[in-house]
Formats: C-alpha cells, structure tokens, sequence
C-alpha cells in the first residue's frame, strides 16, 4: 500500500511541475527558482534529486527541456528549464492523459 501512495506522490509532483512550468509560460526559468515554486505550492521540501528525476521524466517525454548557461569564461553555469507546447496541451486535456502525470 505504501508503494501505491508514493506513486500516488510522484505523479502529483510532476502533475504540479508541469502546471509550474507552463504557468511561466514556456519562458526559461532557473532550475532553482523551479524548486521554490515546487515547495511554494506543495507546502513541503523536495529534494534536488527527486526534482531533477521528474524533469528527466518530462524531458523525456517531451513536456519539457533544459539547457546550461555559462556565464562568459567563469566557471558559473545556471541550469534553466521550460515547458513545451505539448505540456499545454497535455494539461489544457488536447492530448491523451499520462498515467505517470497526476494532473
């Protein structure tokens, strides 16, 4: 049963980072300024790992993409993050329901 809830958990949190990030209207965001927004509406912490483990399954199934900036010749870079059209269609219900996104 606990299996199930944490499914249940997982497919939530994508649900709710799509909606974050096509909130942003499919502009670049930092990866950083992603977490806040995640802790922001879920009212708890999720951890950099479990963030980056839903945006490769979003990535992946092209509901969103990433890219490093790199700030001249520093070694600062700034990963940066965005929606894609198919994320809007996917929640605005265009698209076939993902059972792997709770929306």
């Amino acid at each position: 049963m606990e299996s199930l809830a944490n499914d249940i958990q997982r497919e939530a949190q994508r649900g709710l980072m799509l909606r974050v990030l096509v909130d942003w209207r499919l502009e670049w965001m930092p990866f950083n300024e992603l977490r806040i927004q995640m802790i922001r509406r879920s009212g708890g912490d999720i951890t950099d790992h479990r963030l980056q483990f839903h945006l490769n399954y979003l990535k992946q199934n092209g509901y969103a993409e990433s890219k490093q900036l790199r700030a001249g010749s520093t070694a600062i870079e700034l990963a940066i993050v965005r929606g894609t059209p198919k994320a809007v269609d996917l929640i605005e219900g265009r698209l076939a329901p993902d059972a792997g996104i709770g929306l």
